[in-house]
């Protein structure tokens, strides 16, 4: 038993390439040095002193730069390879962190925030892309498990950090410290990675050939990957709850201290660097990625209705909901990341990735306004319950779009269509 499990670890690490493991290396650097963002409601209230209405309206900038980054950076991966967005991203906002203690008004700070957002995030879908190209076929998904369990490891690395840094030395020390790790994830970036993937731009014999390759193959045409994100939109509004209304409920139904509410959500970072590699690779090898998909955001809808059980069973609660809730986040989100690197091509890809990754940054826009609002208007239960119903339509909404993808592979092979 014990031999098998050492087998199945070693079999779940084994054969993903050099750059796939420096990529996820040089993430987990420049995760664990984010020490701006978690503390920067607090250093904007106490060190700034905004009030909690301006500290949120600054916060919202980040999301609308986030929105603009990711498709700027699509866009520009498309025509001048992710090499260089990435490189020049990590530069870029190593000096946009200085630049922000800087700003002293209300409308300098928010566009400072404003354009580390975009600089920032425009990272992500040029690094979703490096990670597709840089993967073999068979190892795609483990590939983007991988990136995503060293990127949780830093989000667990960095506040710890940034809290005994902000105690020991000030807020200001925070922006100092990001920029030096992003700084230090470029030069890594720059000696050990190759800009080896030809650009966008010299993909086909000519401009004129590469335009038609792009109008066939938009990401605004394929009415199937459109689908996939609206599916993708209301899961991540789901699943951002765990970091917006989860602690409060935590806090306000179940009367847990801040203590013990972070170690409960400190649940979701063990699994997933415990368990995600290993699942996956089971996954993988026995089922279909819309099947495994649906499993993942049904796992999510049953994960919130654990929040309806009786209050008294308060640790119950409060256990079963994290690690249900992180085994959706398991089974879904490296396979989406997966297919929208498939079904994009080359020539594209870094549109497909820009949109995926939208979904996700407009969600983040969203769900903590709308979450806290549903809870004044209809209580926690009444939130738990939406937000199951949406779990569960994201299940069901899966096995379709799957039979509808399968079904036009079936036409497109037909002869006629050949």
């Amino acid at each position: 038993m014990l031999q098998n499990t050492i087998n199945l670890y070693k079999d779940a690490y084994t054969g993903l390439t050099r750059e796939i493991w420096l990529l996820s290396f040089i993430s987990l650097i420049n995760r664990a040095g984010a020490m701006v963002f978690p503390f920067m409601t607090i250093y904007l209230t106490q060190a700034r002193g905004f009030s909690l209405k301006e500290a949120g309206i600054i916060m919202s900038f980040f999301g609308l730069g986030s929105v603009l980054g990711t498709y700027i950076g699509g866009w520009l991966t498309d025509r001048i390879g992710d090499y260089k967005v990435q490189f020049w991203s990590l530069i870029a906002t190593s000096t946009v962190l200085l630049f922000v203690l800087r700003a002293e008004t209300f409308w300098g700070i928010s566009f400072m925030a404003f354009l580390l957002s975009v600089v920032a995030d425009a990272f992500r879908p040029a690094n979703k892309v490096a990670v597709a190209n840089y993967s073999q076929p068979e190892n795609v998904t483990r590939s983007f498990a991988l990136l995503r369990l060293s990127i949780n490891l830093g989000f667990a690395i960095g506040p710890a950090m940034g809290g005994i840094l902000a105690a020991w030395k000030g807020y200001d020390w925070l922006f100092y410290a990001d920029a030096v790790t992003c700084l230090l994830a470029a030069i890594i970036f720059r000696l050990t990675l190759k800009d080896d993937f030809k650009s966008a731009k010299t993909t086909t014999k000519s401009k004129a050939a590469q335009k038609a390759l792009k109008s066939t193959h938009s990401p605004y045409k394929d009415h199937h990957f459109l689908y996939f994100l609206l599916i993708i939109g209301l899961l991540a509004f789901a699943f951002l709850q765990l970091f917006y209304t989860i602690p409060v409920f935590f806090k306000q139904s179940l009367g847990l201290d801040e203590g013990q509410i972070g170690g409960y959500l400190a649940l979701n970072g063990v699994i997933i660097v415990l368990l995600e590699m290993p699942l996956v690779y089971l996954a993988e090898r026995n089922m279909t990625p819309f099947k495994i998909m649906k499993i993942g955001a049904i796992l999510i809808g049953v994960g919130f209705l654990c929040f309806l059980l009786p209050l008294k069973l308060v640790g119950l609660i409060a256990a079963l909901g994290i690690i249900i809730l992180t085994l959706g986040e398991i089974y879904y989100m490296p396979f989406a990341s997966a297919w929208v690197a498939t079904r994009s091509k080359a020539e594209n890809r870094g549109q497909y990735m820009a949109l995926y990754s939208i979904a996700w940054s407009t969600a983040s826009i969203v769900a903590p306004a709308s979450g806290f609002f549903l809870i004044e208007n209809i209580g926690f239960d009444g939130l738990w319950i939406i937000l199951s119903a949406i779990g569960l339509l994201g299940g069901l909404s899966f096995w379709i779009l799957g039979k509808r993808v399968e079904a036009s592979k079936k036409i497109a092979n037909t002869p006629f269509n050949r």
